[in-house]
């Protein structure tokens, strides 16, 4: 769908995946929200792992070439702002690693999991191809960006 590269245009996803609770949960999920979560895993058939400790929802997405991959990440990126939320996330070429997680308070929120859900909707839009699974450098380029903790802290 072409009319989704137009950013006037990319606001509607919001209210199509909106979650209306706010809340911080530490590590996995209160009783609200697994619902929301669970078609997300790839346990659930969804493309989406829970990272070790429960904390984070990570997965890589895989294009056809760097300019696909570039208007997803910036699809991806007008979503942020609107939203007052961001992932870590690193890219190589045509694959972008994203991991969804919320560091104050520390765990998964509801912004996580409707972020997750906005960048599956946006990658099929996107021509996303079969996803490879992420590498350990991609996994550690995004690492990179919060091993002094305060990537959210204002300076």
């Amino acid at each position: 769908m072409s009319c989704l590269r137009t950013p006037s245009l990319l606001p509607s996803y919001r209210n199509n995946f909106l979650f209306s609770s706010s809340t911080r949960f530490p590590r996995f999920m209160s009783s609200q929200s697994p619902a929301k979560l669970e078609p997300l895993l790839v346990s659930h058939g969804g493309k989406w792992t829970l990272t070790s400790d429960g904390e984070a929802l990570e997965r890589s997405f895989k294009f056809k070439n760097f300019t696909k991959t570039w208007d997803f990440m910036t699809a991806v990126s007008l979503q942020c702002k609107i939203w007052n939320h961001h992932p870590e996330w690193s890219n190589v070429y045509s694959t972008t690693f994203i991991r969804w997680t919320t560091h104050v308070p520390k765990g998964l929120s509801d912004k996580d999991i409707g972020l997750a859900t906005l960048c599956d909707a946006l990658a099929k839009d996107f021509g996303e191809l079969d996803p490879e699974p992420a590498s350990c450098e991609m996994k550690s380029l995004a690492n990179e960006v919060v091993k002094d903790g305060n990537c959210c802290v204002k300076k």
